[in-house]
């Protein structure tokens, strides 16, 4: 019987769906929708969301999907939540002008989750090399100061923030868009 050893989820097609998550963020906020306008940001929240949840889906955490074979998506799926948190406390400090949001604070505290987990994914990833059994030390110290800012900024919503939840409808941007 094999000793049961800690395998990361981290491989290469991980690597590149960051880079893809990171990018369709990043295209949807500034070149696909206005974000300044609150019923396309509320739109680009929830194609967030359904992204999140699709890379949830391709989890092994998830047992009940069993459609992938090689390629452990829960690292990927963690990386877009964390993204997601980011992008709604982000959009309500820059862009709602009145006041904050407590729910931005809720969904970093949810954040702190995800990139807890994401950071023992890459310590795993990092100590399960043959030739260095050590994770380097600027990886646990990125994680440590990832972690410390995201505490930091979830306190401050939490603490500042009011009861308002400052994402809408997502078909309220569909029925402009249909009325012309």
């Amino acid at each position: 019987m094999e000793k049961y050893v800690n395998k990361s989820s981290l491989d290469k097609t991980n690597f590149i769906h960051f880079v893809l998550i990171l990018a369709i963020v990043l295209f949807l906020s500034f070149v696909v929708f206005d974000i300044k306008r609150h019923d396309e940001r509320s739109f680009v929240f929830y194609l967030l969301f359904f992204i999140w949840i699709a890379y949830g889906a391709g989890s092994n955490k998830i047992s009940s999907f069993e459609f992938r074979k090689t390629t452990d998506y829960t690292p990927a799926a963690a990386f877009s939540g964390i993204c997601l948190c980011w992008w709604v406390a982000l959009t309500d400090y820059f862009l709602v002008l009145d006041q904050t949001s407590r729910f931005s604070g809720f969904f970093l505290a949810f954040s702190l989750l995800l990139t807890f987990g994401l950071m023992l994914d890459f310590i795993h990833f990092f100590s399960d090399k043959v030739e260095k059994p050590i994770t380097p030390q600027y990886v646990i110290r990125i994680g440590q100061v990832v972690l410390l800012v995201t505490l930091g900024a979830s306190s401050y919503f939490l603490i500042n923030g009011t009861w308002d939840y400052h994402i809408g409808d997502p078909f309220e941007f569909l029925s402009r868009v249909m009325q012309g």
